[in-house]
This record gives C-alpha cells, structure tokens and sequence, in this order.
C-alpha cells in the first residue's frame, strides 16, 4: 500500500490547514470554555465544504475519496478537536451509514442536507447497560399494526445530542435476540416521543454535547429503516462504524500534532540556566519520542482509510488503539515539557491534555479493539 500522500493530497491538505488556523484555532479555548461550538462556526466548515467529503457529487457531496476526507480531519483537529469530530461525523459514521446501506430515497433526503451542514446528524448505539456489547442493547422498534413501527429505549453518550437534526439508531426489531436482531433507523430528532436527556459535563472536548436521549414511542415509518434486522446486519453496521473510529484516530492524532508543536515552540523560547531548553538532551529526547509516536499513529491512520470501504476491522482497530494511546503520552510531554505553565490554563497543552483522554474510551475502549486485533490475528 503506497503511503506516501501525492502533490494533490499535500495541496488540498495544506489549503484546509491554513482554513483552520485562521477560522478555527483562534476560538477552540473559548469554545472549551463556553461548552459549546456556535452554529454558525459549524456552518462555515460546511461552506468551505468540509462536510458531505465522501458523499458524491449526485447527491450533493464533494465526490472525494476517504483519504481526502481523513486528510481534512487530520488539518481541521491540529486546531481543534472538537472541530475535528464534526468533520468526521459528516463524513463517516452516521453519513458513512446512509450513504453504504441508505436507500436511494434516503441518500436524496438526507445526503445533500447533510454536506450542506443544514442537517447535523449523530450515530446512537450506547445505552446506560450496554457499550462495548452493544449488540445486547435494548432499545427496540416494535411494529405499530399500521405498517410502521414505535421506537422505545434510552441511549446514552450520544455525541451532539440536542444539537443535531438526524439520529441513526441501532435498535432491535422487535424480541429477536443477539446480534441477529439489531439493525437501523433513522429519526429525526424533532419527531415525537423523541427526548433530549441531561448533559454530561466531561473532562475534555467540550465543545461538543454528550448527552441521553430517551425514546418514548416514537414513530418510525417503514421508510426510514436503513438496515433491517437479520444475520450479517449488525456486522454491516459495525463494519460502516469503522470508518468513525479511524476519524477518531485521526483526530487523536491531530490532537497530538498539535501538542508536539506546541512543545517545540515552547522549547525554543523557553530559556533556563541562560540557555533555551531545547538545547538540553532530555528536552531533545522527548521531543523525538512525542515525533516518533505522532508520526507512526499518522501513518495506521492512513494505512486503515485505506484498507477498504468501509475500512477493515484489523487496520482500523489497530489505528485507534495506537493512536489514541499515544495522544494521551504525547500530550502529556507536552505538558512536562512546559514545566508549570503546562499545567496552566493560560496555556493550550493542558486542554489538548484532556481532549486526548476521550479517544481511548469512545467509539470502542481501546480494550475492546485489542480483542477486535486479537479475533482477526486467530481467525
């Protein structure tokens, strides 16, 4: 597999880089603070058509390749990762979805808006009872009697929740056990019985909602079922949702750019015993692991965007366990490196600090893509 990036994908990433240094970076401490990302911010993303990457050009999207996508989601969370997230939401996961298993309705209803940025969607699997084995969740879609169906259960860790206009929902088709009885909806989020629950206040990537939403006979008409229930269903979608977690990755990633920068600038001016600290050996030593770990986490990002569409499960696990891991020990040199400042706010490297705590729990706990790396390597 070529990893090397051509002139094109260097140009393109490049150009959305400089977007985000000067319409993102400058606002993603204040937006950490204030605990929320305007609309509008999300809407200018849109414009400079970061969303709808994947999606092509017959429905309304940009037609460019997932590594194109991923390229822009590595440049957008080098200046913010909660910016970051939305560009991976509206280009895998939930659009990933419809646009793999949708509907050719479906795609002409929900794509267009979705690169647009008029419609906002989240992907709702976790409930209070069931992450990591999600496929023993409880929510359940039940057939009304009128050629419909109602939809009755509580999600939780729904990223955008009370903040976005389309949900995809695992839930179960009626009492069918196991895995084989999990399949897809999808609802908009102002249908009734649709309830937004209380936020969680998280330690890190504030900008973004994490939320409960509770569904109380909610109607979902035959149309709207994106994957029915069935064997292989539950596989299909988890096999869509990997293309979520290599963003994640990526987003680590950027994360984690970011820190290594910060740390190197830092180093230059910071001066102790008369000297700048980047002449000591010990700073130069940390510096180059925080390179070395960034630079292999880059590179099982691109090997796993690359692995398939949807990525495969193998690449993909592995991507997100190394990278996420490593953001975590990249950030935190980072802040060693910055000595008591870093653990200041006034400083960016402790707010990277805590945005890169998330990635080894989200979309799959770094425990549970070691067991996904595992199952692949003994098959």
């Amino acid at each position: 597999m070529d990893m090397n990036l051509s002139a094109e994908e260097r140009s393109w990433q490049e150009h959305v880089r400089e977007f985000a240094r000067a319409e993102v970076a400058p606002y993603a401490t204040r937006w950490d603070e204030t605990e929320r990302v305007p609309r509008e911010h999300i809407q200018k993303l849109a414009d400079f058509g970061l969303f709808g990457l994947t999606i092509p050009k017959a429905y309304g999207g940009h037609g460019r390749s997932p590594l194109d996508a991923l390229l822009a989601v590595e440049a957008v969370a080098e200046s913010c990762g909660v910016s970051g997230r939305l560009v991976v939401d509206h280009n895998f996961g939930p659009t990933g979805m419809i646009l793999h298993y949708g509907t050719e309705a479906q795609k002409r209803a929900w794509l267009p808006k979705i690169a647009r940025g008029e419609t906002l969607t989240s992907i709702c699997i976790t409930e209070p009872e069931h992450g990591s084995d999600a496929n023993l969740m409880e929510t359940t879609l039940t057939p009304d009697g009128r050629g419909g169906y109602r939809l009755n259960g509580h999600k939780r860790w729904i990223t955008g929740a009370g903040e976005r206009e389309l949900y995809v929902v695992f839930t179960r088709f009626g009492d069918i056990p196991g895995k084989n009885g999990v399949g897809c909806a999808l609802v908009p989020a102002d249908s009734p019985g649709v309830e937004d629950g209380p936020r969680e206040p998280t330690l890190g990537l504030r900008g973004i909602r994490e939320a409960e939403i509770m569904f109380k006979d909610a109607p979902v008409a035959a149309e709207q079922i994106l994957l029915p229930a069935g064997p292989g269903s539950f596989g299909k979608l988890m096999r869509a949702y990997n293309g979520q977690r290599v963003g994640a990755a990526m987003v680590a990633t950027g994360i984690a750019t970011a820190a290594l920068e910060a740390a190197i600038a830092y180093a230059k001016t910071r001066h102790q015993f008369d000297r700048p600290i980047a002449d000591f050996q010990a700073i130069q030593f940390r510096l180059a692991d925080m390179a070395i770990l960034r630079d292999a986490a880059r590179l099982l990002c691109y090997r796993a965007i690359q692995s398939g569409d949807p990525p495969l499960r193998y690449e993909t696990s592995v991507a997100k366990t190394f990278a996420a891991e490593a953001a975590i020990a990249i950030t935190n040199s980072a802040l060693q490196v910055f000595g008591g400042n870093g653990y200041s706010r006034r400083y960016p490297v402790e707010r990277l600090l805590r945005d890169a705590r998330m990635f080894t729990l989200g979309g799959g706990t770094v425990e549970i893509q070691r067991l996904g790396v595992a199952r692949e390597l003994l098959r």
